[in-house]
């Protein structure tokens, strides 16, 4: 029997978000036993990615989790959904060679597409808009490592072209260089979530919260998951899509949390903003990132910091506001702290690479994680939906070995 105790029970964010709004409806039926093929662990975006992709199928699918549905780290997301690694491509490259590399980019231009897809084909109001990217020269990439990434980039078949000072401010930012990408989109990610909940729901899936998970029991025949509601489930298959807080069985060494800090304002007149509203961020560690809403409001974020206690995280919220306020004066224009209606913080997780954890957990039969990490959280849930389901059918393809939890490099 594994126990389900989280190595950090922090808080995944503090203040007000855009976002917040009613989520899926949770079943308030919470019977002694359960039987089901699939058991995900964690009803935010990542766990409603996997409710739709397995209940499309067929598969009986029971979602539980400690938190009310897209209420936790969902919605501190700034949903910026950009095919764009925070691990540049030569940086890849250098890790894992040019083919594994540029995969990895083609695949999460795959995720992007495959969002767009599911809201299209569902008709999932949460404010999904096409968007390009601009990556702004900053302290971790000059104008000549941009004409560089470019180039790789051209050679992966991705769409990018270097943009000189002038014509980033064309675009409306101040830069030195800059590379302009298509294919990249926002949304609305609680209202993403609750609709592909939603989905999976009145396929049959079984929603409940709030629920604990109390410990895991993996056997050659499947996985029994005991509840703090009383409930045992038993199901074929465990997957874990618990966010930043892991349970103690799942090892990943090259895993670390950080804080990031979010404002977004009022909505502003369209002359406010900038002229075609893609999503601008910066190489530069920490980087700026910002986007705008439909309604017209601006969302800025940054001023990541290793800083996982929730208290700590919040007293900092005041300086980092400004910090951002700042950053965002020498990139854009200048906003003053009362055009700002949120701020907020929140958790989130960084690898070695740069890349997810997903697939198999080493050493729990039938068991599987889903842990989407950095500023491309969403695209990975979209990539995780489909390597799990891939892996439940007793598929195995190359993009598996480059996200699993054990892997190496």
């Amino acid at each position: 029997m594994a126990d389900s105790s989280l190595k950090t029970l922090n808080d995944l964010r503090s203040g007000r978000t855009p976002w917040q709004a009613n989520g899926a409806a949770p079943d308030r039926d919470y019977p002694a036993h359960i039987t089901c093929d699939v058991v995900i662990v964690g009803a935010g975006i990542t766990g409603a990615f996997l409710a739709e992709r397995l209940t499309r199928r067929g598969l009986r699918v029971v979602v539980l989790d400690r938190h009310m549905p897209e209420r936790a780290s969902t919605a501190a997301s700034t949903a910026l959904l950009l095919w764009e690694l925070d691990t540049p491509l030569r940086d890849l490259e250098d890790r894992l060679g040019f083919e594994t590399a540029s995969s990895i980019y083609r695949r999460s231009v795959q995720g992007v597409q495959a969002i767009a897809a599911l809201v299209s084909r569902y008709a999932i109001a949460c404010d999904f808009i096409a968007r390009d990217s601009l990556f702004l020269a900053g302290d971790k990439l000059d104008p000549a490592d941009l004409r560089e990434e470019e180039r790789l980039r051209r050679m992966a078949g991705l769409d990018s072209r270097y943009l000189a000072a002038g014509a980033v401010e064309s675009c409306g930012f101040r830069a030195e260089g800059a590379l302009r990408s298509g294919g990249s989109a926002e949304a609305d990610p609680v209202a993403l979530a609750r609709g592909l909940m939603t989905l999976a729901q009145q396929r049959g899936a079984a929603l409940l919260s709030p629920m604990t998970a109390v410990a895991y029991d993996a056997t050659v025949s499947g996985v029994a998951v005991a509840t703090d509601r009383g409930t045992q489930i038993v199901s074929a298959a465990l997957v874990l899509a618990t966010g930043y807080d892991m349970p103690e069985f799942v090892k990943a060494p090259s895993h670390r949390l950080f804080s990031t800090w979010a404002l977004a304002s009022n909505p502003l007149l369209p002359q406010s903003l900038w002229p075609d509203r893609c999503l601008v961020w910066e190489a530069s560690d920490p980087y700026l990132y910002l986007r705008s809403m439909a309604d017209g409001r601006l969302v800025v974020g940054g001023a990541d910091e290793e800083i996982v206690d929730a208290a700590a995280r919040e007293a900092l919220m005041p300086a980092k506001a400004a910090e951002i306020l700042r950053r965002l004066a020498a990139r854009f224009r200048q906003f003053d702290r009362t055009d700002i209606a949120y701020a907020w913080s929140g958790l989130f997780g960084v690898t070695d690479d740069g890349l997810p954890l997903i697939g198999r957990v080493p050493g729990m039969a039938h068991c599987y994680a889903a842990f989407g990490y950095g500023g491309n959280g969403i695209t990975f849930s979209a990539i995780a939906a489909d390597i799990i389901d891939r892996l439940l059918r007793g598929e195995h393809g190359a993009d598996m070995d480059s996200f699993a939890l054990d892997r190496q490099g």
